[in-house]
């Protein structure tokens, strides 16, 4: 591939000017931005005159597996969703289901503004085939990809303590069952092996959350982090339930799930707490002080009644926030401008004086600190030596006009309508709002093919679901009434 030149954008540089950046080319070789005296007199040249080009977006959340089930669940909790949307409750999926939906979720994000995707997977079954049709999807579709298989060896539910009087044949069917700590660990460091990380392709860890994990699977996972340098992801107080759980479980920390995770090796600056609506101000200055990030996910907190994220606070604290997208059928796209707006106006909702989160910190977290949360220094700027991971969004569209503020239009108007070329490791995988890596239109017909037997399989998993969500909603009902030191529910906080 031989050099490329991206001519005449305005170059957005998160350490410059936000609101009108400088016009100037930008010239790639190898995947790799370098200086424009270096290019050679053959380069291809990429005509960007009234575009903007900015650095490509990490989305550090998504889960791929439910991609196939958007748009089927609205207006429930967390843990009745979790019901409906969990892919251990349909069982194994064909190879052609796990490839197409993986490509869906790929060039979703890729539309949104994404260049990289965080991918905390829940694997059924918990075997390399499954694996290897995933990542071979996600090199298919030409997206950078930073996946973690999605561990836990608790199967009891986090609402659990609060059920009453469910009969223990309904009890026994939502809560599944699931593989020993040691051959988890022992799968997932195999994998590491087998499949190390390869161009656009890395690994992270993924306890599925501190309370799902017994004390020896969370120092399996701390000692890879360790042994191989790895990213941690890891749901932390998403729900009120979950938190209510912890105040019991981890009495000899405080009640702290925080203090429960630094316990065992799992705060530092590998580490990202993902969600984190429920954490307690004083934890905000334990996360600060290791170096571990928030990832906040503002559609699925909200979709799923979950709460708002203290993310003014955190930030006031020092600890740096990236921001993910979620499941398709709770943060329904993936669109990272969605997620930069909400971010900014859920911040401005809860603090009534300026605060620090506006436009200019939603594009970091869009950016340089989900660069941070992957471990990847060499990503989220547009700078020589970076890789070239990068947007190109039309200035013409009228969410521009007039241009008075480059970071705040972007942030505040922007939808992914004005998104013109992305790059990817200096590869065009979309190409004047066309996806170059993979045949849009025989992907739709392959879904629209797999589609009956997945609603079928959903639609009996939903029949077989029914009777635990009257214990499960009369659970939910009573812990409203349950204490755990704050609120983030929004009438709540009326």
């Amino acid at each position: 591939m031989g050099d490329l030149v991206i001519r005449g954008a305005r170059v957005l540089d998160l350490e410059g000017d936000l609101h009108q950046p400088q016009v100037r080319d930008l010239a790639i070789r190898d995947g790799v931005i370098i200086t424009v005296d270096e290019v050679t007199a053959d380069a291809e040249v990429l005509d960007a005159g009234g575009l903007l080009a900015m650095p490509g977006m990490v989305n550090a959340h998504h889960h791929s597996y439910d991609a196939l089930g958007r748009g089927l669940l609205e207006n429930l909790p967390f843990d009745v969703w979790a019901l409906h949307s969990q892919p251990g409750y349909l069982g194994p999926r064909s190879r052609e289901e796990l490839r197409a939906r993986t490509l869906m979720t790929a060039l979703d994000c890729l539309r949104g503004g994404i260049t990289t995707v965080q991918d905390m997977c829940s694997l059924v079954p918990f075997d390399e085939k499954t694996l290897d049709v995933i990542l071979d999807a996600y090199a298919e579709a030409g997206i950078r990809v930073v996946f973690s298989a999605a561990v836990r060896d608790v199967t009891q539910l986090d609402i659990a303590p609060l059920l009453r009087n469910a009969p223990a044949d309904v009890v026994r069917a939502i809560e599944g069952s699931a593989p020993p700590a040691a051959d988890q660990l022992a799968f997932v460091r195999d994998q590491l092996r087998r499949r190390p990380a390869h161009e656009l392709f890395s690994w992270a860890l993924s306890p599925s959350g501190p309370q799902r994990c017994t004390d020896g699977l969370l120092d399996g996972v701390a000692a890879l982090s360790a042994e191989y340098d790895l990213p941690v992801f890891t749901h932390a107080y998403e729900t009120k339930a979950q938190t209510a759980r912890a105040r019991s479980l981890y009495a000899a920390t405080g009640g702290s799930m925080v203090r429960h995770l630094l316990a065992h090796g799992l705060l530092n600056d590998r580490v990202n707490l993902v969600h984190a609506v429920w954490i307690g101000l004083d934890e905000l200055d334990l996360v600060a002080a290791a170096g571990a990030r928030l990832v906040h996910n503002p559609m699925s907190n909200l979709k799923l009644k979950s709460g708002v994220a203290p993310i003014a606070r955190a930030r006031a604290a020092g600890v740096d926030v990236a921001l993910g997208c979620d499941n398709c059928t709770c943060g329904d796209v993936q669109n990272m401008f969605e997620a930069m707006k909400l971010y900014c106006l859920l911040a401005s909702g809860a603090e009534p004086m300026p605060t620090g989160v506006d436009a200019a910190d939603a594009l970091r977290a869009a950016t340089v600190t989900g660069a941070a949360a992957i471990g990847r220094a060499d990503l989220g700027s547009l700078r020589p030596g970076m890789r070239a991971d990068l947007l190109l969004i039309d200035l013409d569209d009228w969410a521009y006009q007039p241009l008075n503020s480059v970071s705040r239009q972007v942030v505040y108007g922007e939808t992914g309508r004005g998104l013109r070329h992305v790059l990817v490791d200096g590869r065009l995988v979309v190409r004047d709002g066309v996806v170059t890596t993979v045949d849009e239109a025989a992907l739709r017909a392959e879904i629209a093919d797999l589609l009956g037997v997945f609603r079928s399989d959903f639609d009996a998993n939903a029949a077989r679901m029914a009777p635990a969500i009257p214990y499960l909603l009369d659970a939910l009902a009573r812990l409203r009434d349950v204490d755990v030191g704050s609120s983030r529910l929004l009438d709540e906080s009326l």
